[in-house]
């Protein structure tokens, strides 16, 4: 049976320099597979009931919030599923594979070069044969129903909007986009602007948000990567730590550490006036967290 806080609350944050930080918190869905992975797998679940499917393939990396997520929500769903991984090696401490294969995901490894290639490649053909009616869903629910899923996020927003003055700008980090494209199809024509914080290099973003951009106003921001996806400083430990402390909120680092640091930077220099209202989406994530500090090897990098 599944479980979900829907609509995710709003909620006021802090103010800072005189302007309103609202936080969107679409990591109060659920702790295990809440945040945009539930709007992602929520219409791609549905064709798979939908249809004669009796598994469901997907792929991600060994700490991908998606596997993890996809792992949890189909145990619930008592769905068979299984993750094809990124890359040979096996570590079975791994904490992100260890749930899923407790959640009964059945993971199984790809060389990088054939991972590359996804569901064109010899080696996952190969695997689909032995499946039985397999559905597969992108790394990361980067389709057409992830997309679909998303743009109710938008949906929410405007009902909470519907009696009282709207937000002056939106803000949500960005890997594959398909949050930020499916609220872009929704937004409508707005003056609020949506700003998408990439969290990885990837000139090819840009690209997908002008396809995506409907009637919306939006600005891709590439200035708050640390260096690229799954990349962590020194400066991004602390900002996430100090921020959990002053209130109270997890950031994981390789999503809305990012976003969240560049709405602070951006306020901290003026590119949003005194008593502006501003609404983060927070995308949950937080099994991030765990991983992060699993891998992290470095003394004082440890996030609280």
């Amino acid at each position: 049976m599944v479980q979900a806080q829907l609509p995710s609350p709003i909620e006021l944050l802090y103010e800072r320099r005189g302007v309103q930080v609202y936080v969107k918190r679409e990591d109060n869905i659920h702790p295990e597979y809440g945040g945009n992975k539930w709007r992602k797998l929520k219409y791609n679940i549905a064709k798979y009931r939908e249809g004669e499917y009796k598994t469901l393939v997907t792929f991600g990396g060994p700490f991908s919030n998606h596997i993890a997520a996809t792992a949890a929500l189909a145990h619930a769903l008592d769905i068979p599923a299984v993750g094809l991984i990124r890359g040979t090696y096996e570590d079975p401490h791994n904490p992100t594979l260890q749930r899923a294969r407790q959640y009964g995901m059945r993971l199984l490894q790809l060389p990088k070069e054939q991972y590359r290639l996804k569901e064109a490649s010899p080696a996952t053909q190969q695997i689909l044969s032995t499946i039985a009616s397999p559905l597969l869903i992108p790394e990361g629910g980067a389709n057409a129903s992830g997309r679909q899923g998303c743009a109710e996020i938008m949906t929410e927003i405007e009902n909470y909007s519907a009696d009282q003055d709207p937000f002056d700008a939106l803000y949500l980090p960005a890997g594959t986009g398909t949050t930020a494209a499916g609220m872009m199809a929704a937004h409508g024509v707005s003056s609020q602007v949506l700003h998408i914080v990439a969290v990885l290099r990837d000139a090819s973003l840009q690209e997908r948000m002008e396809e995506a951009r409907g009637e919306s106003q939006w600005q891709l921001l590439t200035d708050y990567h640390f260096g690229g996806f799954a990349r962590v400083t020194s400066e991004l430990v602390t900002f996430i730590n100090d921020f959990k402390a002053a209130y109270g909120l997890a950031l994981d680092p390789i999503y809305n550490g990012k976003a969240m640091y560049a709405l602070c930077d951006r306020i901290d220099k003026g590119y949003h006036k005194e008593g502006s209202r501003l609404l983060y989406i927070h995308t949950g994530g937080h099994q991030g967290i765990r991983a992060y500090n699993y891998t992290t090897k470095r003394e004082g990098m440890l996030l609280l």
